[in-house]
Formats: structure tokens, C-alpha cells, sequence
């Protein structure tokens, strides 16, 4: 009796509370975007129509929209009321169980991840609107999802000018332009979270190619750039092809794109299905020398598996995004230029890591708020680690298995674990030592970097034999035991107080990128015998030795200055700004050497350079050249003040900075008054509170 009793309260007690033990189950399921940005007032107009499930009587929806006016809300079909507060959007839940639509009309002025830049510089076809999500979320434009829990099947409809070119997620359908505007469809058939959705416009042109199994990618360039795009994409099919093979799944996504793109926040983001990346990897076959982007490539596309296919549940689970993508882009750079390359990087990633733990400063992988020094190399490390324990043949399974079991879906360390413990290899003490753990276990690292490569073997032996110096014939003879770049740099980066004059002349003779490099920055005082070696730098293939050289040279022969200016005279600002920033500074700084309309010109042209008109890395070299010399004119003063509200917060940070010892030298406060006078209060509010302290 008490037994059926039981049954029935268990029974009854299910059916009274199931709707409300699902009752927060709301899954969002499609969503279809239009939107129309608009540079004039930096706004965003549009709607977006979701349809989601419900599973039981959840109280309300939610929708997070951030800096946005609601224009109006229908629930299938009808008006509904709504809430606005806190960045949420609420509005009651439909009564019934099943599928329901939902419209938002709404405007944004996004204060953050949407921006608009160029529209208020003289520099003809710059213009451009660009996204980033992650970090920034996407419901500044869009009623969205803030949690990357929430994945949806999102279809975008944007509206731009016809002049422009535009650039979203998703395979593109269709392009029409009525009007004074043009509609460009995107269709995407798999779910992401939100903070993927990107869309970029502005004056782009593209090349078009396929990888091996047939993805099409289309590579985008700003107008006028076409050259500087062949070298900087040299290896994008190639990268593709490799990491559709080594990760053993297919592209999880229609189409691929890249997109370059001014004043970016960051080296590059992997929106879905569309790589959005500094324009500062744009650069002509010199340049590359310099900067490469095929690091950048090959992580950016190893997040559409690793962060975007399958993603993290939250900030603990960081290391299956960037540590999985850093990875799998050494992986790309040891096809491409060769696996003892990959392992130098990997051990001055290593040096790195140690140093932090000398300094006290060791994170785990497990903490969400660990630095990208812990998550990207030392979590890179942790994989490489665990190939080595399972075999290449259980690691490739796993990591496929893994993929499969959760794509488009979240994960958990926890579960990736789970997966990979299935080949009967306990994973306990990787999970201690790689993971869990504040140090980076550099005794395993410096084993695995011993077996996978000779010179790293002889190198780690060298300098514990010899300490920070070592004898003439113990270098004679580690000098010519490899030839590899990274390990002749290495020594002479490590040893340089240790090398005799032969031994420098006969480095010189490498002329190799890295090992030039290492020879320039490790060299001692300047003898006479040096001067042949440093003039034969200013023509070296990289903008990075032809600036320090030029500089080097310049300084301590100044009997030839005009001579050196002469010869380094013809890269322009686009090509190497930094090496022709310094050349102007010198121009003027060197007696004669211009007249006096020169001098003019060349002053202007390096004033310049500190306008919206140029990359933040050249605007902060721009500053500090001018105030270098006492140089800074009204102009660089108020562009200085423009830029403590920079959406960039390093160059933001640098500009306060920079500010801030300005008007400790020069507290004229009629000065700064002038000069802020046509700033906004509420925007620039960093300057006035400055300006109300002198």
C-alpha cells in the first residue's frame, strides 16, 4: 500500500512541476538581421525576427540589447509590451508550448563594437564600418545573445551605399541596389553564438579562390592594394588545405573569408566563416620580412574548428579556444617553413613562460582570468605535451572525436578530457601538471624540444656547459654545428660580448633575415671596421634593419649623413612608415641637407602622420618623434586630445598618458582650453577633467 502510494505521489508530483522545471528553457533557434548602418550619425537601424522554442511556461523572453532605442516588438505576429533595462530587452512569454517568431525594430549608437572609421579624414576611399564582437558583444547592434551558450542559425540583410563593398558571415545570395542603396543577403545554415556576427564595409576589391576540397574563399583587399594583398595571402590556400587535413574534419562552414581592415583592435578575430585582421599585415614582399601574416592566418582559421564549430561554456574553458588555435597554427608554420622553425618558436615560447614563473606571475589554464601569455603559449605547449603522451594516431582521433561530439554546441575542459582519456592513457597527472598548475613544467618541455630537434639538443647543452660566455673555439665550433637561423641568431643574441671581430665578420656573411636581425641588435659599440657591414643593411629585404642601421649610421658617422639619407630615401609612409618617419626626422635634423621648402614639406609630412589618417602604431611613433624634437604643432596637440577617446585602448592609454606629462610640462590652461574648444564636454570628458586640474 505505502509502495503504490509512493508511486502515485512521484507520479503526481512529476505532472504538477515538469512546465516548471523546464520552464527556463527557451532555444532560440534562427535569426534573421537587416540592418542599415549609418556613418553620418554613427548609428544602426534595423530589425531582427528570431524564431524559438519554448518548453514548458517560461515567465519571459530576454534578449540583451545594449545602447539601443526598441522601436516595437511583435510576438507572432502581434504587439506585445516590452522592458528595457539593465542592456535587456523582456517581454512576457508566449502561453503555449512550441515554436514562436519574434520581431525587434530597434536604433543603435553603439558607444563600442561597431566602428566607423575614416568618414571624418581627407583621405580619399578609407572609409569603412567594421564589427568586433567577441570581448565587445554584439548586442551594442543587434538585440542579441551575450551568452555564447545561445547558438543560432543567423541570415543577414545589410544596406549600404552602392560605392561600397560589404562583407558578412555566410554564403552571400543575392545583391541588389534600389535607390541609393544596395542589399547584399547573407545565408548562414549552421548555428553560432553571437558574439561571431561581424560584417565589415567599405572600398574592397577580392581574389577568388577554392581550397583542394572545394571551399570557396575570397580574400579582400582595400582599393588600390592588389600587390601588398598577393604577398600578404601567399599562403592562405595553403594553411586551408593543411588544416582541413591535419584536423581531420571538413570546413565547418559554407564559404571563408578575409578581411583587412584599418585601425583594428587586435591582430585578428575568427568571426564565422570570416577572418577580420589588421591591415598592418597588408605589406609589399619587404615588409613581409617583417611582418608575416601567416601566424595570424593559420590561428585565425584554426578558431573556425576550435571556438567556433565547438565552443567554450565559459572563460575557465578559455584554453580550447586560443590555446587549441595557437596549436594548430604552429602546426601550419612547421609545414610551411619547417618543423625545426616550429620548435625554436616553441622554445622561446618556452623561455617566455619560465620567465613567468621566475617572476612569480605563473596562472593556470583553468582560470578565466589568466593573460594570453598563459592561454595561447602555454596552453599551445599543454597540447603539444599531450600528443606526445597519447601518440599522433589516439591525438588525431580524439581531437576529431571531440569536434564531432560537440559541434555546434558548447564544451567543457572537463569533456575534451573525457574524450581523449577514451584511449585508456590516464590523463590525470597532464591534467595536474599542464593544467591545473600555476608553473609551466619546463623540464617536459625541454625534453620534448631535445627529442623533435638536434639543434635545440646541441644549443640547450652549449649554454649550460658555457654559462652567459664562452671561449673563441667553443663558438667557432657551435657556429658551424647548425645553420639554421633561429640558432645562429640564438647565440649571437646570447653571446654577443663573447664574439671577436672574425667571428662577427663571418656571421655578417648569413644573410638570412633572423640572423641579420639578431647580428644588428647584439652588436657592440661602432669600430671603423663596422662601417662597410652597417651600409650594406640600408639596402637589406626588411624595413626593420634599413631603420636601425640608418639610424645607427647616421648617429655615429655623421661626416656621411646625407649620403645615408640619399640611399634610403624612396620607401614611402604606406610601404614603411616607421623607417620613413625617421628618415624625415633626420632630414631635418641634418645640417643642409634640405632647403628650406623641404624642410617645410618634410616637417608637414611627418606632422602627419600623427592624424586619424594613419594606424595607431604610427600615430604613437609620430608623437613621440615630434616631442622628441619639440616639434608638436597645434594640429598634433589636437590630435592628441582626439585620440584620448580612441576605440583602440592601448593607443587610448598611450594618448592619456602622453597627454598628461604635456600638461605637466606646459600648464598653460588657456592653451589646452583653446585647444579643447571644439571637443564635446560629455565625450571628451578625460581632457576636460585635465584641463580643470591646472
Amino acid at each position: 500500500m505505502q509502495r503504490h502510494l509512493l508511486c502515485f505521489t512521484l507520479v503526481a508530483f512529476w505532472l504538477l512541476t515538469a512546465g516548471y522545471g523546464q520552464q527556463a528553457r527557451v532555444d532560440f533557434l534562427t535569426g534573421a538581421i537587416s540592418i542599415r548602418p549609418d556613418p553620418a550619425d554613427r548609428s544602426v537601424t534595423g530589425s531582427v525576427d528570431y524564431t524559438f522554442q519554448t518548453v514548458g511556461r517560461p515567465d519571459s523572453i530576454r534578449l540583451d540589447a545594449r545602447d539601443m532605442t526598441i522601436e516595437g516588438v511583435r510576438l507572432n505576429g502581434e504587439e506585445v509590451p516590452f522592458k528595457q533595462d539593465e542592456g535587456q530587452l523582456r517581454l512576457p512569454a508566449p502561453e503555449a508550448e512550441g515554436i514562436h517568431r519574434i520581431h525587434v525594430g530597434y536604433k543603435a549608437r553603439p558607444t563600442q563594437t561597431v566602428y566607423f572609421i575614416g568618414w571624418d579624414d581627407s583621405m580619399p576611399d578609407n572609409e569603412q564600418i567594421w564589427t568586433q564582437g567577441q570581448g565587445k558583444y554584439s548586442s551594442h547592434w543587434v538585440p542579441s545573445f551575450d551568452d555564447m551558450r545561445e547558438k543560432v542559425v543567423f541570415d543577414l540583410e545589410i544596406l549600404a551605399a552602392p560605392q561600397y563593398a560589404v562583407i558578412a558571415n555566410g554564403r552571400l545570395r543575392s545583391r541588389d541596389t534600389t535607390g541609393v542603396l544596395t542589399r547584399w543577403d547573407f545565408d548562414m545554415e549552421a548555428p553560432m553564438s553571437s558574439y561571431l556576427l561581424a560584417f565589415a564595409i567599405g572600398k574592397f576589391e577580392d581574389f577568388r579562390i577554392a581550397s583542394a576540397s572545394g571551399v570557396p574563399i575570397r580574400l579582400f583587399f582595400p582599393k588600390g592594394r592588389r600587390e601588398e594583398a598577393r604577398t600578404t595571402y601567399s599562403h592562405t590556400r595553403e594553411v586551408f588545405d593543411f588544416l582541413e587535413q591535419e584536423i581531420g574534419l571538413p570546413f565547418p562552414w559554407q564559404t571563408y573569408k578575409q578581411v583587412p581592415l584599418r585601425d583594428f583592435l587586435y591582430a585578428g578575430m575568427e568571426n564565422t566563416g570570416a577572418t577580420f585582421f589588421s591591415d598592418a599585415y597588408l605589406v609589399d614582399s619587404i615588409g613581409n620580412n617583417d611582418r608575416s601574416y601567416l601566424n595570424v592566418n593559420a590561428h585565425e582559421l584554426a578558431h573556425q574548428w576550435f571556438g567556433n564549430l565547438v565552443t567554450e561554456t565559459d572563460g575557465g574553458q578559455h584554453w580550447l579556444h586560443e590555446g587549441f588555435a595557437t596549436f594548430y597554427a604552429y602546426q601550419a608554420e612547421g609545414e610551411i617553413l619547417g618543423q625545426r622553425h616550429m620548435f625554436w618558436t616553441l622554445y622561446r615560447t618556452a623561455s617566455a613562460l619560465r620567465q613567468l614563473d621566475a617572476d612569480g606571475e605563473g596562472e593556470s589554464l583553468l582560470n578565466p582570468g589568466a593573460g594570453s601569455l598563459t592561454f595561447y603559449e602555454k596552453g599551445a605547449w599543454a597540447l603539444f605535451a599531450l600528443r606526445e603522451a597519447l601518440g599522433d594516431d589516439a591525438f588525431r582521433i580524439g581531437m576529431r572525436t571531440y569536434l564531432e561530439t560537440f559541434a555546434f554546441d558548447n564544451a567543457t575542459v572537463s569533456g575534451f578530457l573525457d574524450i581523449m582519456g577514451t584511449s585508456g592513457l590516464p590523463l590525470d597527472s597532464f591534467r595536474e601538471d599542464w593544467l591545473e598548475s600555476e608553473h609551466f613544467p619546463w623540464e617536459q618541455a625541454e625534453a620534448l624540444l631535445r627529442k623533435y630537434d638536434e639543434s635545440l639538443a646541441y644549443y640547450l647543452d652549449f649554454i649550460r656547459e658555457t654559462g652567459e660566455t664562452a671561449d673563441s673555439g667553443d663558438l667557432d665550433q657551435a657556429w658551424e654545428a647548425f645553420e639554421a637561423p633561429a640558432y645562429r641568431a640564438a647565440l649571437l643574441t646570447r653571446y654577443a660580448n663573447s664574439f671577436s671581430r672574425e667571428q662577427w665578420e663571418r656571421a655578417f656573411e648569413d644573410t638570412r633575415i633572423e640572423v641579420r636581425k639578431a647580428w644588428l641588435s647584439s652588436l657592440g659599440p661602432t669600430e671603423p671596421w663596422m662601417l662597410p657591414h652597417l651600409e650594406e643593411l640600408l639596402q637589406a629585404p626588411s624595413y626593420e634593419i634599413r631603420e636601425a642601421a640608418l639610424y645607427r649610421l647616421w648617429t655615429e658617422f655623421p661626416e656621411n649623413r646625407a649620403r645615408y639619407l640619399d640611399r634610403t630615401a624612396a620607401p614611402t609612409l604606406l610601404q614603411a612608415p616607421a623607417l620613413r618617419q625617421l628618415w624625415l626626422l633626420l632630414a631635418l635634423l641634418t645640417e643642409g641637407y634640405a632647403t628650406p621648402v623641404q624642410a617645410r614639406e618634410y616637417l608637414s609630412a611627418l606632422r602627419a602622420t600623427t592624424g586619424p589618417g594613419y594606424a595607431p602604431e604610427v600615430r604613437e611613433n609620430g608623437f613621440l618623434l615630434l616631442n622628441q624634437v619639440d616639434a608638436l604643432g597645434r594640429d598634433n596637440l589636437l590630435d592628441l586630445l582626439r585620440a584620448t577617446e580612441h576605440h583602440s585602448w592601448q593607443f587610448r592609454l598611450f594618448a592619456r598618458r602622453m597627454l598628461d606629462d604635456l600638461m605637466a610640462a606646459r600648464p598653460e590652461r588657456g592653451l589646452w582650453e583653446s585647444l579643447a574648444s571644439d571637443l564635446p564636454k560629455q565625450q571628451y570628458a578625460y581632457v576636460y577633467d585635465k584641463i580643470a586640474q591646472l
